[in-house]
């Protein structure tokens, strides 16, 4: 039995866990958890969040045997945080790191027997961070890697009953109805991120060897910002040829 501590800032929700459970396991009993909608002002509400926690269970951070962070797909600004946060504690505390994908994690929110789930993340620009996963009695397969797209694209290929969560399924759920007619939608509070859910993640993984060290653990972006791609179109404006065959 280990103890971590966990946390999701890949959207607007800020969410903070202590947890206890056996590597390998998914079983991630909650000692005390924070969920709070902050409008994306991570860097303002996650070191309280964190003294919350550790005041209302009674633990501290010298208790801490693990730390897990979710790196994304996600928003730029809360990943980085999140991931900076974590790494100066591991680095402080010599703590093992577990960086644990997104959307991964997401799938502990509804967990299934057998059947598909779909967790859809909006990535503004009319787009959606998503994956699939079947399961087959209990056992998890991730159908295609995290990709980001129009609703539209990233399920090309799904059929009959799957379950969607997520803000990116409550804000194209018509989109989602109209290309997957028998699709289901999971209660409203399965579709928030929840730090318990990125703890489950991180002891399934490390019952499988991966590894935890913090040097290694970065946010995983799937594209570029919206400033990157700005500044790449800035730079081929910049590049074309000036009528009259001069060059720039």
């Amino acid at each position: 039995m280990i103890m971590i501590l966990a946390v999701d800032t890949s959207t607007s929700i800020n969410t903070v866990a202590l947890c206890r459970g056996e590597t390998g396991s998914t079983d991630a009993a909650v000692l005390a958890e924070m969920v709070v909608e902050c409008r994306r002002l991570h860097a303002e509400r996650l070191l309280g969040v964190v003294d919350w926690v550790f005041a209302e269970s009674g633990y501290s951070l010298s208790d801490v045997d693990a730390l897990a962070v979710s790196v994304g797909p996600g928003s730029f600004t809360g990943l980085r945080i999140g991931v900076a946060a974590w790494k100066g504690l591991a680095f402080a505390r010599g703590l093992p790191l577990v960086g644990v994908p997104t959307l991964d994690a997401m799938t502990h929110l509804l967990p299934l027997w057998d059947g598909i789930v779909c967790p859809l993340l909006d990535a503004r620009m009319k787009e959606v961070y998503g994956s699939a996963y079947r399961y087959v009695h209990g056992a998890r397969e991730k159908l295609f890697p995290d990709r980001v797209g129009r609703v539209e694209d990233l399920l090309e290929g799904l059929a009959g009953p799957v379950w969607f969560l997520g803000d990116g399924a409550t804000l194209y759920r018509e989109r989602i109805l109209v290309r997957v007619p028998e699709a289901l939608f999971a209660p409203a509070f399965c579709s928030v991120p929840r730090a318990a859910a990125v703890a489950a993640e991180a002891l399934y993984l490390l019952g499988t060897g991966i590894s935890a060290d913090a040097g290694r653990v970065a946010p995983v972006y799937i594209r570029p910002s919206q400033a990157e791609m700005c500044r790449d179109a800035l730079n081929r404006r910049g590049n074309a040829p000036i009528p009259g065959g001069r060059a720039p």
